[in-house]
């Protein structure tokens, strides 16, 4: 990529990641090195016409969520309880409402 293109804007001092800037058509014929710039934690600003319109960043994955704690919910449920069909269920359900 020529060098006059991709301009050094920032230097980040707490992680050591740059931010470069590029046009739009240096972008779309560079792609494979910019994400390689990008794979290595730099930022990259795409100007159209000195103005930005996109900025590539690194891609950091989603937070995983546990599953949620549902001691309270099983305390709740009655396992002792024997209903013989759906009927005595519903009665259960539609009686507990008021």
């Amino acid at each position: 990529m020529c060098t006059h293109v991709l301009q050094l804007v920032q230097r980040n001092l707490s992680g050591g990641s740059a931010m470069h800037t590029t046009t739009v058509r240096e972008a779309r014929n560079n792609l494979a090195r910019l994400l390689r710039l990008v794979g290595n934690g730099d930022e990259v600003v795409i100007r159209n016409r000195r103005v930005p319109v996109a900025k590539l960043v690194p891609y950091k994955a989603p937070a995983k969520k546990g599953f949620p704690d549902l001691t309270s919910f099983r305390n709740k449920m009655s396992a002792n309880r024997k209903l013989e069909d759906s009927t005595g269920t519903i009665r259960f359900d539609r009686d507990a409402r008021g």
